[in-house]
Formats: C-alpha cells, structure tokens, sequence
C-alpha cells in the first residue's frame, strides 16, 4: 500500500514539472529568450525546436517552439488533473 502511494505522489511531482516546464517555455517564448529562439544544437535530446531547427532551419524554429510548450503545458495539466482526481 506504501508503494503505491509513493507512486502515485511520483506521478503528481512529474506532471507538475511538466506544466511548469511548459509554462516557462511559454514564457521564455514570449520574451524571445534567445536560446529558445536561435537553440544550441546540445539542446537537441531535451528541446524539439532544436531538431527543427536542424533539419529545416532556423525559419520553422519559434513555431515549433510555441507547440512545444503549449502542448507540453496541456498535456501536463491533463496528466496532473487526472493524477490528483485519482489519488482521492
């Protein structure tokens, strides 16, 4: 019973870094951050834009960016939203 309670409050704690991990994206986005613009290419295993910006140049960058961190911010809260409904 113990481990399944560590494991539900694992899932909680990642889900919320993942909706903060969002909301930092997004906002980093809107305040054209430059290494979440022009990404370094050491970015490219933890930020998708980056292989964009590998693969089609740095034009396709900030839209892919945008969907990065929104649908991580959605599908985080999603994934949190069910986590803290299924823990009570």
């Amino acid at each position: 019973m113990e481990e399944a309670a560590s494991v539900e409050i694992m899932e909680i704690l990642v889900c919320a870094g993942g909706v903060l991990y969002g909301a930092v994206l997004a906002y980093g986005l809107r305040q054209q951050w430059h290494w979440m613009i022009d990404p370094p290419e050491w970015t490219s295993v933890i930020y998708f834009p980056t292989v964009v910006k590998m693969i089609w140049g740095p034009t396709h960058v900030r839209s892919f960016a945008y969907v990065t961190a929104y649908g991580s911010f959605a599908m985080s809260l999603f994934c949190l939203a069910q986590a803290l409904v299924a823990s009570f």
